[in-house]
């Protein structure tokens, strides 16, 4: 009888360098907001999101042509042509545009994954694509809450657990930080705007408007979409073949 494979998570970036990512598929998770974000653009037209660790290299790759977007601190940097909340996605025109991306902590959580098997961005947005497809590829699984500069977040931890708890049937779960993450999802599961409007990000994004970003975010299937890591951008895999 074959045995499992094992789904795994990994609660902050800060705590990256304590898994061997070579070994794993790796989900980047960054509830609020850019992975949603992402889900958002690929399926509004996106053909490419590039993510950089910094303005600078988002700013010269809009002289590359690209649109930018740019978040530091939650809030959207000026000069650049977008933030990071999904709703600057939703009804602007990007058909067939190529889109640089830099926030405080989603892309650098998938800098710091790059070199593992592969490499996906999931959000409640996008679920159910990304669990029939982890189901498909049958590895080694690692979920990579984003979290907020380095510490850990309520947000991705919920989601991280709410993958983790949808494919118990077919991976394995041995690890602490994955059942913290269970239980979190098992206690949420049919309160989760109650928890995360008890949570740090929450507050921020309130302080500054931002709170339909949160109702948008906890919204399950609304962009069948996959992004996905290659040669240093994230496409839909659903539409391109690699």
């Amino acid at each position: 009888m074959r045995l499992r494979p094992i789904v795994r998570v990994c609660l902050s970036t800060a705590l990256i360098p304590t898994f061997k990512v070579e070994d794993y598929i790796v989900v980047v998770i960054d509830i609020l907001r850019a992975t949603t974000s992402f889900c958002v653009a690929l399926h509004r037209g996106v053909t490419e999101i590039r993510p950089v660790p910094s303005l600078r290299a988002c700013r010269s790759l809009k002289r590359a042509g690209y649109l930018t977007a740019a978040e530091r601190g939650a809030q959207k940097v000026a000069g650049f042509d977008f933030g990071n909340s999904p709703h600057d996605f939703l009804y602007a025109d990007l058909e067939g545009k190529k889109l640089a991306f830099t926030t405080t902590n989603g892309t650098r959580a998938l800098w710091a994954v790059r070199k593992a098997k592969k490499v996906v961005a999931g959000a409640f947005v996008n679920m159910s694509v990304l669990l029939k497809w982890l189901r498909q590829q049958a590895e080694p699984t690692l979920l990579v809450c984003s979290g907020w500069k380095g510490h850990v977040n309520l947000e991705d931890t919920l989601f991280a657990g709410a993958v983790a708890t949808e494919l118990e049937g077919d991976f394995r779960v041995n690890d602490d930080a994955t059942l913290i993450a269970m239980s979190l999802y098992q206690l949420a599961e049919h309160r989760k705007k109650y928890y995360l409007e008890h949570s740090a990000h929450f507050d921020r994004l309130v302080e500054l408007g931002m709170q339909r970003d949160v109702k948008y975010s906890l919204r399950r299937d609304l962009h069948p979409v996959l992004p996905y890591y290659h040669e240093g951008a994230l496409i839909n895999l659903l539409t391109v073949r690699v």
